[in-house]
């Protein structure tokens, strides 16, 4: 399903995983933060006439890059990544998909048995080590890595205004540590005070879940 969140972003929901793959357009032209469900995309893109110009991994877990490799045969774009997360999307340990299957059965209590092939991504086309900053459309664009989930994920900071976390900050939900790649001592040594930097009533657009701005209380709850 293509949820329209306002003129400029389409969000596209992974029913299985709940993954959020976001597509931000302007004059034609779009950037897609971690692209899921590839036919999803391409109805998207189509519909619009709109032309990829970038995608924006925000970590290297396969429920956000599942659409990434049929993206990469149908257009001539580019994928920006931390360095960690490019090389985390050519593991199918590390992008999970060695236990996907198990993962998903356990997460739904038994009532989601499904087949997950395992796959890889080739490298991303542009990596950054701990920032990386470009201007799109008169927009700029902060990428920020904030190891704890896994070692390559990052928020994107557009016009510092909008966040798009990943799997941070999902709402009311607690930052998981524990899958492949997770470091929690990281997380509270490093990406605490990354995550920090983002300013109360933000709008923050998670890797799962409903966007939404980011309170006080919001801060309290997740340490910031």
């Amino acid at each position: 399903m293509i949820i329209s969140l306002c003129p400029q972003i389409h969000c596209i929901t992974d029913e299985l995983t709940t993954s959020n793959c976001y597509i931000l357009t302007q004059h034609n032209h779009t950037i897609i933060i971690d692209p899921n469900i590839f036919s999803s995309i391409d109805t998207y893109l189509i519909r619009h006439h709109s032309k990829p110009d970038l995608v924006i991994l925000t970590h290297e877990h396969c429920d956000h890059i599942s659409g990434l490799n049929e993206l990469r045969e149908k257009y001539p774009i580019s994928v920006i990544a931390s360095t960690y997360c490019s090389q985390g999307i050519q593991d199918p340990t590390a992008n999970m998909t060695r236990i996907m299957e198990s993962y998903l059965y356990f997460q739904s209590q038994g009532k989601t048995l499904v087949t997950y092939p395992k796959f890889t991504c080739k490298p991303a086309d542009i990596c950054f080590e701990d920032r990386y900053t470009f201007f799109w459309k008169n927009h700029k664009i902060n990428i920020y890595r904030v190891p704890g989930h896994t070692p390559g994920s990052c928020y994107i900071d557009w016009d510092n205004n909008m966040f798009f976390t990943g799997d941070y900050l999902i709402k009311d939900e607690p930052v998981i540590t524990r899958l492949p790649g997770g470091n929690s001592e990281e997380y509270h040594k490093i990406g605490l005070k990354l995550l920090a930097n983002i300013p109360t009533h933000a709008l923050i657009y998670p890797g799962h879940g409903m966007s939404y701005r980011l309170t006080s209380k919001d801060r309290v709850n997740y340490g910031l």
